[in-house]
């Protein structure tokens, strides 16, 4: 379906773009504040992601577009590191209602004592996050944000799949560790 897309979209129908985009929004922008830590460099980030798909549009070949797309986002990411280091910060903004990350992993319709209880637990699994080493964090949020098999992880990083597997092992039970030592 997105390969039709994009071939629409190269024959000159610009709405295929649009449902493109649309399709992938959330999950690559949340990928990319959790990775720039802030939301201008995330959109910032989006914006060229989007300019590149668009400009090499005619050289896809039909792989996965999801696939192709997460190359483009994390070379991308790669780029803007090079130009400036990044941390995660907790109150980076996911959506389009301006909601920062850590309200989104709040249950609906708890009670203000369990809102007050999983806002605290949040933050500290967020802060957790952002002192994973850049490669862990990289999978680990291509994983929660992206929604990224292991299989699309190993190839938009260039890494065999026992590699992913293995730093989110490793991501995982360092979260753990972290946490648990956090517990009172």
């Amino acid at each position: 379906m997105d390969a039709e897309l994009l071939a629409r979209f190269v024959a000159g129908d610009s709405s295929a773009m649009d449902r493109l985009v649309s399709r992938y929004r959330q999950s690559l922008f949340s990928w990319l504040v959790g990775m720039a830590g802030n939301r201008a460099d995330a959109e910032d980030m989006f914006q060229d992601i989007w300019v590149k798909i668009i400009r090499h549009s005619d050289r896809f070949s039909n792989i996965s577009f999801k696939a192709w797309m997460w190359k483009i986002a994390r070379n991308v990411l790669i780029d803007f590191r090079r130009k400036r280091r990044a941390e995660v910060s907790l109150d980076a903004v996911t959506d389009e209602d301006d909601a920062p990350m850590v309200d989104q992993l709040v249950a609906q319709g708890a009670s203000p004592a369990q809102r007050v209880e999983l806002d605290d637990m949040t933050r500290r699994v967020m802060r957790a996050v952002a002192n994973l080493p850049d490669v862990q964090r990289e999978v680990f949020l291509m994983r929660t944000q992206g929604g990224l098999s292991f299989v699309e992880i190993a190839a938009t990083m260039g890494v065999p799949l026992n590699t992913a597997l293995g730093r989110m092992h490793d991501a995982m039970n360092k979260l753990k560790k972290v946490l648990a030592s956090e517990e009172v």
